[in-house]
């Protein structure tokens, strides 16, 4: 039975949504407000990973949100519009990394997002440690190149499987296992040298 359009958006699966999409146009944005509402704050993240800066990471998002809005009717199921979207997202995101190397500029990372978290005073050395120990692992993590950060973001913070990630990256289930492996050790390589080694060292042992 087709959905009606007083129906609830948010009951229906992506694919459904997307069909919606084709069949009506633009002439109700209410199908596409419901895939922004899903997917804007993951984009937003991948974008983060490769601007650093907060701003540039909302310009990126409303960049990839534009080419899915344009392009959604190219949308063939193939593999799941999670997928889809995610690869439109770094496609934008490795255009504008290329676009930004052709025309150097100096930039520095924005990590109002590593400090904005921090108490105004602390009351354990355990909580010190711990904040630290974040702090740190932000900053390599913003060392990372943005290949590397991409893969780290969709394993091991969203905890997506690699059959998933194979098919978002277009490359085989061995390849994104590989990738997140050297990646994993970018990120150990890029904390000790934030950190120092001796500090390094002492954080990565059990409290």
């Amino acid at each position: 039975m087709k959905q009606r359009i007083g129906d609830k958006f948010d009951t229906l699966s992506d694919e459904e949504l997307v069909v919606l999409i084709k069949e009506r146009g633009m002439k109700d944005e209410r199908p596409f407000q419901e895939l922004f509402s899903r997917y804007q704050n993951q984009v937003w993240h991948v974008c983060y990973n490769f601007t650093h800066n907060r701003h540039d990471a909302e310009d990126l998002m409303q960049d990839v949100f534009l080419k899915v809005h344009r392009n959604i009717g190219k949308f063939e199921a193939r593999s799941t519009f999670k997928t889809w979207v995610y690869r439109v997202a770094l496609n934008t995101c490795y255009n504008e990394v290329r676009r930004l190397q052709r025309r150097p500029q100096e930039s520095e990372a924005d990590f109002t997002t590593v400090t904005e978290w921090m108490p105004s005073s602390v009351s354990t050395e355990r909580e010190v440690e711990k904040r630290a120990r974040q702090s740190l692992l932000k900053a390599a993590f913003a060392n990372l190149r943005p290949e590397e950060s991409a893969i780290l973001q969709m394993k091991d913070i969203e905890e997506r499987p690699y059959t998933e990630i194979a098919s978002t990256l277009s490359i085989s289930l061995s390849a994104a296992k590989m990738r997140a492996k050297r990646a994993r050790t970018a990120l150990k390589v890029a904390y000790t040298q934030v950190a120092g080694e001796e500090y390094a060292y002492a954080m990565s042992q059990p409290a």
